[in-house]
């Protein structure tokens, strides 16, 4: 087993930016929790899918 240690750095800043920025946004403190819960989910989702599709994990620098 290998560790893409690149990778691992990036998906790491990929998730803190889209947590940060999802917590600036001023209308998502009204929202309740499990609406929160919801949408970080899906916006992860779509973030770590989109990185996984153009830099496949194991794939090297």
């Amino acid at each position: 087993m290998t560790f893409d240690i690149p990778h691992m750095v990036v998906t790491g800043i990929l998730i803190f930016v889209v947590l940060w920025g999802l917590n600036q946004i001023g209308s998502f403190e009204k929202m309740s929790r499990g609406r929160k819960t919801f949408i970080r989910f899906g916006a992860l989702f779509v973030v770590l899918l989109l990185l996984n599709l153009v830099w496949p994990y194991g794939a090297g620098v």
